[in-house]
């Protein structure tokens, strides 16, 4: 898949795989809701700001949309389904003429790819995702890495 044109609008879009920057393939609207309260303020993002957050089950779908309420939220089943719904979004919806920065919140190799094309476009490319769950491929992808651990936010009980 080739991404096409570089994009001259001034906004972010936030991918956003909850499972995996949660470390589980069962999440809670409640986690979700910690862990959007520290996103926003570690990346402090804009208002104006588009967020997905994505899923690879229906029942993840409806905890995310409880959790992060405003975002949009995709899914598609099975291994990789999150990553496979925000990647069609890269490629699909003409990301780099609509966002001048995208945050991956993400480890996963599979969007090395995605960064290094966005980048290349001239799309300011993040990832931010939890140091342990970070891959090795996708960090010397992107010009931008901020890495966390679980500790700087607090899962319900």
């Amino acid at each position: 898949m080739k991404i096409r044109h570089i994009n001259t609008a001034i906004r972010e879009l936030h991918l956003i795989d909850i499972e995996n920057e949660l470390g589980t393939g069962q999440v809670k609207a409640a986690d979700i809701a910690r862990f959007r309260t520290f996103y926003i303020k570690a990346n402090n993002v804009p208002a104006n700001a588009h967020i997905v957050v994505a899923t690879s089950s229906s029942q993840n779908l409806l905890e995310s949309a409880f959790g992060w309420p405003g975002a949009r939220t995709v899914w598609l089943p099975g291994h990789d389904g999150a990553d496979r719904a925000l990647l069609e979004i890269v490629y699909e919806e003409n990301v780099e003429k609509r966002y001048d920065k995208v945050v991956i919140a993400s480890g996963d190799h599979i969007f090395a790819e995605a960064a290094e094309a966005l980048q290349n476009l001239g799309v300011k490319v993040k990832v931010f995702a939890r140091a342990v769950f970070v891959s090795v491929i996708l960090r010397a992808a992107c010009n931008d890495v901020e890495l966390y651990s679980a500790a700087d936010f607090r899962l319900a009980a």
